[in-house]
């Protein structure tokens, strides 16, 4: 599993527009997943901060391994790199946190 988080300080999105960027980001890992892992993940939403943009729980019914997670998490932050360079979005901060991974 792991979280993935998009925050930007001050950010004066309406509800409208983060439910438009949401569904954007849902879609841009979902295709991640399908070409790296090719294997189903379950996208749960997590309670979001002030400046959070986007917060989910990403999670696959038997741990990635390292190799396939680090692939999965590339093609992610190259998707949303590019989709934010797109939406001219600036001061956008994109992080994951890990809660467990296979080693084998």
């Amino acid at each position: 599993m792991v979280n993935v988080l998009v925050n930007s300080e001050g950010n004066d999105f309406n509800e409208r527009e983060q439910k438009i960027l949401e569904v954007l980001l849902l879609n841009l890992a979902a295709q991640a997943n399908a070409q790296t892992t090719q294997k189903g993940m379950a996208m749960n939403p997590v309670d979001r901060g002030k400046d959070d943009l986007f917060h989910f729980q990403f999670a696959w019914q038997k741990s990635l391994s390292e190799e396939k997670y680090n692939e999965f998490a590339e093609a992610v932050e190259s998707r949303y790199d590019v989709a934010f360079q797109m939406c001219e979005l600036e001061n956008v901060h994109l992080s994951f946190m890990i809660n467990s991974y296979s080693k084998s």
